[in-house]
């Protein structure tokens, strides 16, 4: 091939196009592999701070929902404590009794009945069938110095009758009852029964 012999624009093509040739394939092997690798990146690191936003959110609720349980904790314990053991059962509703008679009622009837199971099948509900008599402001100061019992103790039935010769004095007859916590074993037959 006769450079000199060649016309200008066939000099200037063969000037040209090795260098594009060259430019074409450096950046189709270099540059665009290496820009989609840039924007893949750019996408994954995107990901990457959404999944830290969102660990953060959580990271931060809980700590709250930690704070609450702990809170919960405490509270359930409390409440177990308002929950007379088994063998503290007679003895809360001994002090119904004492609390009546300390306040001037005549007990004509105390009658225990049979425990039985609670139907959230945690608690025991022990009820006991009480009869008094006395006047009306005793009967008052009476239900009145139960409530104070640091015990689960409820009045689930009561009927209130004047007397015959005396109408300031009063007859009540009424189911009382308190709750202790279900041993394990119970606990899980009841839970056998179910199913």
């Amino acid at each position: 091939m006769d450079w000199e012999g060649l016309p200008k624009s066939n000099k200037a093509l063969l000037m040209i196009i090795p260098p594009l040739i060259l430019l074409a394939l450096f950046a189709s092997f270099y540059i665009l592999p290496t820009i989609e690798n840039i924007n893949k990146l750019k996408n994954e690191s995107n990901i990457l701070k959404e999944d830290i936003d969102r660990a953060n959110k959580i990271a931060a609720k809980y700590e709250e929902l930690k704070i609450l349980n702990e809170q919960l904790n405490k509270k359930m314990e409390y409440m177990y404590t308002l929950l007379p053991k088994e063998t503290e059962v007679s003895d809360v509703l001994k002090k119904v009794s004492e609390i009546g008679l300390q306040k001037g009622l005549i007990m004509t009837l105390w009658r225990p009945k049979d425990k039985k199971v609670h139907p959230s099948n945690e608690i025991y509900e022990i009820p006991v069938e009480v009869g008094m008599k006395g006047k009306y402001h005793v009967f008052g100061t009476f239900f009145a110095e139960i409530t104070k019992i640091e015990r689960i103790l409820v009045i689930n039935k009561m009927e209130l009758k004047k007397g015959d010769k005396d109408p300031t004095m009063l007859t009540a007859n009424l189911v009382a009852a308190t709750y202790s916590v279900l041993p394990e074993e119970e606990k899980k037959k009841q839970q056998g029964k179910k199913k």
